[in-house]
């Protein structure tokens, strides 16, 4: 009885000891489960909300931070992986099991952290794309962020001598890395490597024989692949049935030689299909082919683009219909006339753009990138010295968030409450001075932030890429009607903007800051992205070396206009064509481009209004380089063309682009200053230049090179940014490309040939109406004397008739504008004043 109840006691135990250990490992599943989970929550809040809206507070915000920097994106990956281990636990995995699988994953996560990190270096695109996809901006702001997390790229790139970036290169390791992280996703899934390369080795080898019997190749006639199919069948044992259709009322089954069957299902098919016999052949019994495009397998038959009509069987009875037949002929038959009609609608529009295909980003050249490995070390001394350069002044702030931009690093300072925000901006010469820069631009407040800014040269600065631009603008789902890729600002955004919404702009700048640079890489920006049916140039180049270079492209309406005359020309011709549009619109009863271009067409209707209307209206850009130039020679007749077209012609895609280098308020008149709201300035001489061009100081102590300051249309916030630079050959790559395509069809001639007044938009003068105006006129040209005076003693008449006499002469071109307290100049010709000397000769006035 003893030894009995010793038993049962001692089993008791172990039930008891057992049914503590099943809730002892269900507790800590649970606990794993909700942990995870919780985990899980915190990181995917961390990518959508900011600290204040964090779903699970500070510490939830503190603990997702910390393990987003160290993983950076994997760190979702490796919160679900802990769910699944919770998961697993309470269905009472082994144990050995689970830290196999544990070790795979770490070793998978690993060798994808450094792959990210790799891409993170080599592509910045993608990188920018993968960064935005699973982290808003916001959440990025104020944190140290890699796509692999910074552990990660500390082993990398940031490690001196020893990184991997040094020791194997980007593709070294890239390759590397890639094999480690097959390996154990293979592992982790218990997947065969070898069988799955044999099989794909096995596929590969049969589609080349498959592929050099089709073009009766000899070299290969002779290749077996027997042994590798003989390792595919060892490999897996159960038994296969492949039953391969020969003819409508046969199978053949292949298991009696699986060898011989499985080669048949490799190669066989195809040549099934080739060395079928046509249909008209064919007798009733035989076999009836389900391709309609056997007939055309021939070399002989490959020269028609579309079949024709399969022949009927002439022997026999009716031959059975098959819909699979019918309905790929009825297929065909509209792709054909969907082609046809394509390719006839582009030839109407123009025939040399038919083919037409956009350059490619590999024409323009990687720039090379500087080593910013020090560069953090070197942000954090300078925030601690700009701590102590306000405390040495008593102003108590903190450095909040850097922005390390290509040449500009931007410090965001939180003073405490009560300090103004003009003492720290008053200190803008001494924050420079113990900051040791050669100059900083204060920003006093930010723009929707409790802080001020201190923008601070970068000591390394860094070239931006426009084809790393390029590349981020196309990757993006959101595309402009005129794209303008301006640069990258302080805190690493692209700077990009749609000209069609500017829609005018006005850039400045002195000699050597950028801004020729700037043009160019606009209109690289526009070649890039635009068909030369979609967008229109016409570009005034005074310095002759600038811009000439463009005029072959079939984009130009005209050659690049290098003379002032030219110039008018062209703006009174803008404004013609202007009016011509608005005339087209009201006739269509349309209010702008985008619905003249989105209409239906009736051509009908439009054959009735009896005016030619296009199918299409390209919008057109004006570029105007050295505006200046242009106004010392004329400034009426270049401010009021250009002031019309900024007013109206927004609506028919019409939009200017004014530069120069002297921003004075001759230049830039009130006029054009009130009708261009986009304004883009590089380093300018004074605070008066700043002021005209910006409405704002800065301007003048930006660093050059192509440091902008943009004033974005709709907002009065300035935006600093680090224009793109873009080579000389880079430039001529992409009009070589082009030009190859498409030769330019000018509207225009040449403007620089063409007379002003044939150019303009004014019509034939009228006849004056006072009959003493051939007398005032004669006078002016025999005496050199122009002013309203001198006619009112000369002529014996009041001041209101020879004022209206003056008009008269300086509307028809005999005298010059009045230029306040100076004399007119006169502007006719030393033959018109020989005519009015001559009496014999012919009266000028015939001639208009």
């Amino acid at each position: 009885m003893g030894v009995k109840k010793n038993k049962t006691n001692k089993r008791n135990a172990k039930k008891s000891e057992n049914g503590l250990q099943f809730y002892v490992r269900e507790a800590k599943a649970l606990f794993l489960f909700t942990f995870s989970l919780l985990l899980f929550i915190a990181l995917f809040s961390f990518s959508i909300h900011s600290e204040n809206k964090h779903l699970l507070g500070s510490i939830g915000f503190s603990i997702s931070k910390l393990i987003h920097g160290l993983f950076g994106i994997l760190s979702f990956l490796i919160a679900l992986f802990f769910i699944w281990i919770s998961i697993s636990e309470l269905l009472n995995f082994k144990n050995e099991f689970l830290k196999k699988q544990s070790i795979h994953f770490t070793l998978f996560i690993s060798s994808l952290c450094i792959l990210l990190s790799v891409i993170e270096e080599t592509s910045p695109a993608l990188s920018y794309s993968l960064r935005h996809f699973f982290y808003p901006e916001s959440s990025l702001k104020g944190f140290n962020y890699h796509l692999g997390g910074s552990f990660f790229y500390f082993l990398y790139r940031d490690i001196p001598r020893i990184n991997l970036a040094t020791l194997l290169n980007s593709s070294g390791t890239f390759i590397l890395f890639s094999f480690i992280m097959l390996f154990a996703l293979a592992e982790l899934f218990s997947i065969n490597l070898f069988l799955l390369i044999s099989k794909g080795l096995a596929y590969g080898l049969t589609r080349l024989i498959d592929f050099t019997k089709k073009f009766k190749m000899p070299d290969f006639k002779n290749f077996k692949i027997e042994p590798i199919l003989a390792k595919e069948s060892a490999f897996k044992n159960e038994e296969r049935h492949v039953m391969l259709k020969t003819s409508p009322g046969q199978e053949m089954d292949s298991r009696k030689n699986p060898k011989d069957s499985l080669e048949t299902l490799l190669i066989q098919p195809e040549k099934h299909l080739q060395e079928r016999p046509s249909l008209s052949r064919k007798s009733f019994g035989e076999e009836i082919s389900e391709n309609p495009f056997s007939k055309f397998n021939s070399r002989t038959d490959q020269q028609d683009l579309f079949p024709a009509d399969l022949e009927k069987p002439a022997l026999g009875p009716q031959m059975p219909q098959y819909p699979l037949e019918v309905s790929k002929k009825k297929e065909n038959a509209a792709i054909k006339k969907s082609i046809e009609s394509k390719i006839s609608e582009l030839k109407s529009k123009n025939t040399s753009l038919v083919n037409y295909k956009l350059p490619s980003n590999s024409l323009l050249t990687v720039p090379q990138k500087v080593d910013q490995s020090q560069l953090r070390k070197d942000l954090k001394k300078q925030a601690e010295v700009l701590e102590e350069t306000l405390q040495s002044f008593g102003i108590e702030a903190k450095v909040g968030q850097i922005n390390c931009g290509p040449t500009i690093n931007s410090f965001e300072v939180h003073p405490s409450i009560g300090v103004k925000v003009q003492r720290i901006k008053a200190l803008e010469s001494d924050i420079a001075l113990n900051m040791e820069a050669k100059s900083i631009r204060i920003i006093a407040p930010i723009p929707g932030k409790a802080a001020v800014g201190i923008e601070i040269p970068n000591p390394l600065p860094q070239e931006v890429s426009f084809r790393e631009m390029l590349q981020a603008y196309q990757s993006q789902s959101k595309k402009f009607a005129i794209p303008i890729l301006l640069g990258k600002s302080v805190s690493g955004e692209w700077v990009m903007s749609d000209l069609a919404k500017m829609p005018h702009c006005i850039i400045a700048g002195a000699t050597g800051s950028g801004k020729s640079v700037c043009i160019n890489t606009i209109v690289m920006s526009i070649l890039l992205n635009c068909r030369p049916d979609e967008v229109k140039l016409i570009m005034v180049d005074p310095k002759k070396v600038e811009l000439t270079a463009y005029s072959p492209l079939p984009h130009m309406l005209a050659p690049v206009i290098n003379e002032p005359i030219g110039a008018m020309a062209a703006l009174k011709w803008l404004v013609k064509e202007m009016e011509s549009r608005y005339e087209m619109l009201k006739l269509l009863g349309l209010r702008n481009i985008l619905a003249f271009n989105g209409r239906v067409i009736d051509e009908e209707k439009e054959k009735e209004l009896g005016k030619e209307i296009p199918k299409t209206m390209p919008y057109i850009v004006g570029i105007i380089d050295e505006l200046a130039d242009l106004m010392m020679v004329a400034s009426q007749d270049i401010e009021t063309p250009i002031a019309r077209i900024a007013q109206m012609a927004r609506a028919v895609g019409i939009h200017l682009i004014l530069a120069t280098q002297r921003p004075s308020r001759e230049v830039i008149t009130g006029l054009i200053k009130a009708n261009f709201p986009t304004r883009i300035s590089f380093k300018v001489a004074s605070r008066v230049n700043s002021q005209i061009i910006l409405d704002e100081i800065g301007a003048e102590s930006l660093l050059g090179n192509g440091d902008m300051l943009f004033l974005p249309p709709g907002t009065s916030n300035l935006l600093r940014a680090q224009g793109a630079y873009i080579r000389d050959e880079d430039i001529n790559k992409v009009i070589k490309f082009i030009s190859e395509q498409a030769a330019p069809e000018y509207v225009i001639e040449s403007f620089d040939s063409m007379p002003f007044d044939d150019g303009g938009m004014d019509e034939e003068i009228d006849e004056p109406a006072d009959s003493l105006y051939h007398e005032a006129k004669e006078i002016v040209l025999k005496t050199g004397n122009a002013s309203t005076t001198f006619l009112q003693r000369k002529l014996k008449i009041g001041y209101a008739r020879a004022a209206s006499l003056m008009d008269a002469l300086e509307k028809n071109g005999i005298v010059g504008p009045q230029e306040g307290s100076k004399p007119r100049k006169i502007l006719a010709s030393s033959a018109s004043s020989q005519q009015a000397l001559d009496p014999n000769i012919d009266d000028l006035d015939d001639d208009f």
